[in-house]
């Protein structure tokens, strides 16, 4: 009984003096290890499914089956690396992870958008109000806006001639003169013969009307007859009458020599640049010959049209031109005619004119042209790519204070790549151009550029 009671007490002091001669370091390191243990299988695994979005993305299922699998991959790498705390640096210290900061996040960078404390760069441009043009373009060829061919009025040789070829004329300029030293001869003879039939027909006249006044003297005295006194009158109203004859038959023969005379000369009708002369001077020439001017301070492109254009163009319908070989000279014009007959490829030739400053532009040269063919009225005009549609709904996204706001949207007409939109807008809100993709509603935004979006006036 004693040697049991001696053996338990034995036992109960062994087991004191093996607990305080372990090492203090091995127990808290064991202790340190049931609990990293355990902290390992209280935490929740992060499971990756690239099948749907992770969470707090703002791309819906559709939106992410569209995604390739380089992209889902990037966004939930970027949401583990997001969600994970900083293992080494917790159980060195011991302490909680610090709260993550806000990450700014450029379009690309993957994550997928912006949820929770993300901020995204975008590209805003200022909204714009401006009308829609659809134009015909085609490739025509340059013509003269007027084009005059002087030919000789008779027969003959050139006498003299005024031009060249390149000068610049003005109305009533003499071009040219053929010989006219006959005609001139003609015209000094008939004026000597005439002024010879005209002093005469005076002669007769003046004494005829001395013999009246004389005969009217006395017959009012009664110291004459009547019938001598209505004789005296009768001879003065002849010779009158005779005198009016010389004089209007002198006047025309003059003047037809002088006409024939005129032919001899050519006289400029109009403004413009000798383009062509068809004679030298001392040469015979006759109505097939000619001196071309043509007006290029005004010029005409002809453009050729399909069946399905010319009933859709109408005169004064603006048009945008340029020069094929000088793409920066750009003219603006307007319809002046449509042809009315088809050439053997059922196409139809159109004209239109447009002012020539300082004559840079020759006929002949090749034209690129644009014919506007409709204008829809002033609207909002944004790129199609700011546009975003989810199922029947279409929206834009607007900053305001830093803040994406999502607008719903009609769309109207379209040209390449820009579209008309209706909405609650007004002019100078800040659409988004760049980054819309990676947005929801609220979410807070740097805007890194503000650019203008819209084109040029001119169409090309």
């Amino acid at each position: 009984m004693k040697l049991d009671r001696f053996i338990f007490i034995s036992m109960i002091i062994t087991v004191f003096i093996f607990s305080a001669c372990t090492n203090p370091a091995e127990q808290s390191s064991a202790a340190g290890s049931v609990n990293t243990s355990s902290k390992e299988s209280s935490s929740s695994e992060i499971v990756v499914d690239l099948s749907s979005p992770p969470p707090g993305s703002n791309a819906d299922q559709t939106k992410w089956d569209s995604f390739d699998d380089t992209k889902k991959q990037e966004s939930w790498d970027k949401y583990v690396a997001d969600n994970t705390p900083s293992a080494d640096s917790a159980s060195q210290t011991g302490e909680t992870a610090p709260v993550e900061e806000a990450v700014v996040r450029t379009p690309g960078s993957g994550g997928g958008g912006g949820g929770g404390s993300s901020i995204i760069s975008v590209t805003v441009g200022e909204l714009t109000k401006a009308p829609i043009n659809l134009y015909y373009y085609g490739l025509g060829e340059l013509k003269a806006g007027d084009e005059i061919r002087v030919a000789p009025g008779s027969t003959g040789t050139v006498a003299s001639l005024y031009i060249s070829v390149g000068d610049f004329v003005e109305p009533g300029d003499l071009l040219f003169s053929l010989d006219n030293n006959d005609l001139v001869k003609n015209i000094e003879r008939s004026s000597e013969k005439w002024n010879t039939d005209l002093e005469l027909a005076a002669i007769k006249l003046n004494e005829a009307k001395d013999n009246y006044e004389t005969t009217n003297s006395l017959y009012s005295k009664e110291l004459i007859s009547k019938s001598e006194y209505d004789k005296a009158k009768q001879v003065w109203e002849e010779a009158k009458l005779n005198y009016e004859k010389t004089q209007i038959a002198k006047t025309t023969e003059i003047e037809n020599l002088q006409e024939n005379l005129r032919t001899t000369l050519a006289i400029s009708p109009g403004r413009g640049f000798v383009s062509d002369i068809t004679f030298r001077r001392g040469e015979s020439v006759n109505s097939a010959d000619y001196v071309e001017i043509i007006d290029i301070e005004k010029i005409a492109v002809s453009i050729l049209v399909p069946e399905n254009i010319i009933t859709r163009i109408k005169h004064g319908q603006r048009v945008v031109a340029k020069q094929a070989s000088a793409p920066a000279y750009i003219l603006e014009g307007a319809v002046i005619s449509m042809g009315l007959k088809a050439d053997s490829n059922r196409t139809y030739e159109v004209i239109a004119e447009f002012d020539n400053p300082n004559q840079k532009l020759l006929p002949g040269m090749l034209m690129e042209a644009q014919i506007q063919m409709v204008q829809y009225s002033s609207n909002f005009i944004v790129p199609k790519e700011s546009v975003i549609t989810e199922g029947s709904d279409q929206f834009i996204y607007r900053i305001k204070d830093g803040v994406a706001e999502k607008i719903p949207v009609e769309t109207g007409q379209s040209r390449g790549a820009l579209m008309q939109i209706n909405g609650p807008l007004k002019e100078g809100d800040l659409l988004v151009l760049q980054g819309q993709t990676y947005l929801q509603k609220g979410t807070t935004v740097n805007v890194v550029e503000t650019k203008e979006y819209l084109p040029d006036s001119k169409e090309f």
